[in-house]
């Protein structure tokens, strides 16, 4: 089933290599390596291992102009970190999550980074609905 679930992140389109991401954002390849490398230290992005190649999240980006994260991404992913790797990350934000009516975490991100960061908050407390 893991395997499924991992085929199933990699075909959607959404992990890109530093590469991709730069040539959707338009940016110089360098630029880029050296913002993500820092965004990844400091905890700002995740990445997923898959081949020997790290791949990041396309949907974490502001937009075409800005290049930036979407800001409140931090303090999402330091609750997640607390219980999930990379994998586990992408698999939580690719998952309906009734916290924010069954809608998918990233299809939220932008515009409910606030309910994101509760529905973490919840995620990893263990907490079950029933």
């Amino acid at each position: 089933m893991l395997k499924l679930a991992k085929k199933a992140i990699l075909d959607s389109g959404d992990f890109l290599t530093l590469d991709q991401i730069a040539q959707r954002l338009g940016l110089p390849p360098m630029t880029l390596i050296a913002a993500m490398y820092e965004w990844e230290t400091e905890g700002h992005i995740f990445s997923i291992q898959h081949a020997g190649c790290s791949l990041f999240p396309a949907y974490v980006f502001q937009d075409d102009t800005e290049h930036g994260l979407i800001p409140d991404l931090k303090a999402i992913l330091d609750v997640l970190r607390a219980k999930k790797d990379g994998w586990g990350i992408a698999f939580w934000f690719a998952s309906s999550n009734g916290y924010i009516g069954n809608r998918r975490p990233q299809d939220v991100l932008f515009s409910e980074a606030d309910k994101l960061l509760l529905a973490a908050m919840d995620e990893v407390s263990g907490i079950t609905h029933g």
